[in-house]
């Protein structure tokens, strides 16, 4: 059978299975996989690898130029719309600061004004991990923590013995 050529289609040419799969991806976008999204849209194969495949093909900018294009343009409105429920909850904090402060409340104007703040990007909590492990540690750290750790375990200490009978100097 001969291939098919791939003719260059406009967005307005999606199948509906095709429509179906960037719609489901694009809304559900970092929670469900391309594959999951053709499964979903009703794309069917008796391989076990025909849904990648499938998949993969749908995203191919050369194979279907038309889906990617159209993935391109959901996933902008998507963007759009997402930024702009960002600026009305922004706008929706600086309006409940006024009221607040407009009746004298003022720790709730102060959690209102900082939680714009921190949607405007001007407030970031930073948290320091300064847990090291074993690598970090001094000779004199290791053997202080390996004498706690006997101290604590007591009796059950000889159980395993890890001294050696001998020690080799190399």
């Amino acid at each position: 059978m001969a291939k098919r050529k791939n003719t260059l289609k406009s967005v307005n040419e999606l199948t509906l299975k095709q429509k179906a799969f960037v719609d489901i991806y694009v809304s559900n976008w970092g929670e469900i996989s391309k594959v999951e999204a053709a499964k979903r849209a009703g794309y069917k194969s008796n391989k076990p690898e025909g849904p990648t495949e499938i998949a993969s093909r749908l995203t191919d900018p050369n194979k279907n130029p038309h889906v990617v294009r159209y993935m391109e343009m959901k996933y902008n409105q998507e963007l759009k719309k997402h930024e702009g429920d960002k600026l009305k909850k922004y706008k929706r904090f600086e309006t409940l600061s006024k009221k607040a402060e407009d009746k004298k409340q003022f720790a709730v104007a102060v959690n209102a004004e900082y939680r714009s703040g921190q949607m405007a990007g001007m407030f970031v909590d930073k948290k320091e991990v300064t847990h090291v492990g074993l690598e970090g540690m001094s000779r004199e750290q290791l053997e202080k923590r390996l004498s706690e750790l006997e101290n604590k375990i007591g009796e059950a200490k000889d159980i395993i013995n890890v001294t050696p009978e001998t020690i080799s100097q190399e």
